[in-house]
């Protein structure tokens, strides 16, 4: 959707004309428009600092594309780019969190036992 914008510089954002003068001369209400280009570029001076401080800290860690996927679309994303061994790691690691997650919740385990008793045993526990 957004591919053809070159990504964002957080560490150098745009800045917009402040002053009637500077604006061109067709502009809309250009003293509106000057004063929102002022908020504009103070906000941009408030989030180039935050991402320096980000940036600069000892402890920054980049977070990538596939770090902000779920991690079914981050095992599909590292298979097709060709890191099947570390596609494979994720998919057993989530799947050993799924399994003890279904081990705390009851209603799962009473379902699951039940399944297991009607399916092999054909009779159901009584617990």
């Amino acid at each position: 959707m957004f591919s053809h914008l070159p990504p964002l510089d957080f560490l150098n954002l745009e800045r917009f004309p402040e002053t009637v003068e500077e604006l061109p001369a067709d502009t809309y209400n250009p003293s509106y428009i000057a004063d929102l280009n002022k908020q504009l570029n103070e906000q941009s001076d408030r989030i180039e600092t935050m991402f320096l401080d980000i940036v600069t800290s000892p402890d920054h860690q980049v977070i990538e594309y596939k770090d902000v996927m779920h991690w079914k679309a981050r095992y599909t994303y590292l298979k097709n780019v060709g890191q099947a061994k570390a596609a494979q790691a994720l998919a057993k690691a989530e799947a050993l969190k799924e399994a003890k997650e279904a081990d705390a919740d009851e209603e799962f385990m009473e379902g699951y036992k039940e399944f297991l008793a009607t399916e092999f045993d054909g009779e159901v526990l009584n617990d």
